[in-house]
């Protein structure tokens, strides 16, 4: 593992929900694998201020995860600026923020894809920063268009147990996140 820091932003459309989850998810793994040189943080698209949704809370709390005092951030190109990889939860998070800043794109990815990437993988280089560079390099444009199974949907508004589909998903991707920047570790939460 490289002694460099390394940052990651999880985004969604209002960082209540699906960003909330996931930017948790890796914490916690992150913590658990004592990858101390890790910053994880997360935002939206819409708004600043805003706890997590209360079902979000209440589906993470199971899992033993408090989020009561997360509050919603609005993505700014300053965020961008300290940023070494970009994970969103659906492909328009990504065509925007790409668009956002020249040069920004080779550091935003859908986290399913960046996910599905690392599976496939063979050869890869030490450090996260130079796992992404090869994947942003292989990346073309228009695996950013339309929607695709790289996408995780928003649960904002359904069912309980939509939620903790989500979460199941988020906290898999999470955990094959961090087995592709740093190699696999020890996960007891799958």
């Amino acid at each position: 593992m490289s002694a460099d820091p390394y940052r990651i932003l999880v985004v969604c459309t209002a960082n209540i929900c699906r960003s909330v989850m996931a930017e948790r998810f890796l914490r916690r793994d992150a913590a658990a694998r004592d990858l101390g040189g890790l910053h994880i943080s997360s935002c939206g698209i819409l708004f600043d201020g805003e706890p997590a949704s209360d079902t979000v809370i209440s589906v993470l709390a199971e899992r033993e995860i408090d989020a009561t005092d997360h509050r919603s951030r609005k993505f700014t190109p300053e965020l961008l600026d300290d940023t070494d990889l970009v994970v969103t939860m659906e492909r328009m998070h990504a065509r925007e923020l790409a668009v956002t800043m020249e040069g920004a794109s080779s550091r935003v990815h859908t986290l399913g894809a960046t996910v599905a990437w690392f599976a496939e993988a063979e050869d890869l280089p030490d450090t996260p920063k130079e796992r992404i560079t090869r994947f942003a390099e292989g990346r073309k444009s228009s695996d950013l268009l339309g929607s695709g199974p790289d996408e995780v949907a928003d649960p904002h508004g359904r069912s309980k147990r939509i939620h903790r589909k989500t979460a199941d998903r988020l906290e898999a991707l999470s955990g094959a996140l961090l087995d592709g920047l740093y190699g696999p570790g020890q996960n007891t939460y799958r």
